[in-house]
């Protein structure tokens, strides 16, 4: 009997940390932008992400024709040319 409530509660345990697996996947990847959807979220024109891109300032994947960047790529560049004030 005792054997069944610690399997039980493993299998609880391990459905507990896939979901959490799950949900840090989800979170991990974000948003997805194409290049219109970043200039539109950005505030920017195009030149400016072709140009971040082809710099190697902007992260990207590529599917087909089409430049993809995730929403951790886009912070990962806000983070890069962030600076603080200091008086």
């Amino acid at each position: 009997m005792e054997n069944n409530i610690s399997i039980m509660r493993m299998e609880a345990e391990v459905s507990a940390i896939l979901a959490m697996l799950q949900e840090l996947k989800e979170q991990t990847v974000g948003k997805v932008y194409n290049t219109q959807e970043l200039c539109e979220y950005l505030k920017v024109g195009k030149a400016v992400i072709d140009k971040l891109r082809q710099d190697g300032e902007l992260e990207f994947c590529k599917l087909g024709r089409t430049f993809v960047y995730t929403q951790r790529d886009v912070e990962k560049l806000l983070e890069k040319n962030h600076f603080s004030f200091v008086s």
